[in-house]
């Protein structure tokens, strides 16, 4: 299990660009609750960028986020903005997944390279 102290986001820098939108008590505490689910998945964060953009029916978020283990980006257009956060967030964390698969998977290859004896 992971250090909860690492699993914080105090230490990061969060920048929050809003064009043409409020964001009411509820689509920040979206934000609170997406951080912290980045911040369980992810090591160390150093900078969350979120861009909330309000279009002619729908909202926009695009997230990037730079952390230990690489950049991420997350791209969504949904009818209200915790809904779009709720997506952006499941994106970002889908990467780090297809991340981890890919490395495992590729150490995984090269162990059976080394038993099959093809290891040069």
């Amino acid at each position: 299990m992971k250090d909860p102290r690492q699993s914080d986001v105090r230490e990061s820098t969060v920048v929050l660009v809003r064009r043409d939108i409020e964001l009411n008590g509820e689509d920040r505490k979206e934000i609170e609750r997406s951080e912290a689910a980045l911040a369980h998945v992810f090591p160390k964060i150093h900078r969350i960028e979120w861009t909330v953009t309000r279009r002619p029916r729908a909202v926009e978020v695009h997230a990037q986020m730079h952390a230990r283990g690489g950049d991420f980006e997350g791209r969504a257009s949904e009818k209200d903005a915790r809904t779009a956060f709720q997506v952006v967030t499941r994106k970002l964390l889908a990467q780090k997944r297809n991340q981890k698969e890919a490395s495992l998977g590729s150490r995984r290859d090269a162990q059976a390279r080394q038993a099959e004896g093809d290891w040069y």
